[in-house]
């Protein structure tokens, strides 16, 4: 913008009685023009907020329909059955742990439970932690020679 005291700006010119008048005018002025751009900012601003809005749900649309052409919803069963074979450990039973293989596999989806569920061969071996008290730490009374003496 254009000022009538560009040479004064940063110095320490006084300016005079008529000067500061003009001076506050610009003030003036300028504060219009920029509460005039801050609306037109906000308005922008909600159109921008709208078509972002669009846009993702544009591109979820896409992805949930990307994924039905996923190869992997065209592996038969007897294959899924392998890879999940393939995810159990190899140097040890697995545990009962939601956070690995089987459990873990059960959790993914609903097909990929079902599948995990009806395949025997990964619950064949599956290493069950029990409590304390059942491991014999904490005495437990004998029911069965208890029921013997009844």
């Amino acid at each position: 913008m254009d000022s009538p005291f560009q040479q004064y700006l940063g110095t320490n010119y006084v300016p005079t009685v008529d000067e500061a008048k003009e001076i506050q005018d610009l003030v003036e002025i300028s504060g219009q023009k920029l509460r005039c751009i801050d609306t037109e900012i906000g308005q922008l601003q909600r159109q921008l907020d709208l078509l972002q809005a669009k846009q993702s749900g544009i591109h979820d649309f896409a992805e949930q329909h990307r994924a039905l052409l996923s190869p992997a919803r065209k592996l038969t069963q007897d294959i899924v059955e392998e890879i999940f074979l393939a995810c159990l450990p190899e140097d040890r039973n697995p545990y009962v742990n939601a956070t690995e293989a089987p459990m873990l596999l059960t959790r993914i989806c609903s097909s990929w439970r079902r599948i995990a569920l009806s395949t025997p061969r990964i619950w064949s071996a599956i290493h069950i932690v029990l409590p304390n008290i059942i491991r014999g730490q904490y005495p437990v009374p004998n029911y069965l020679s208890m029921e013997k003496n009844s």
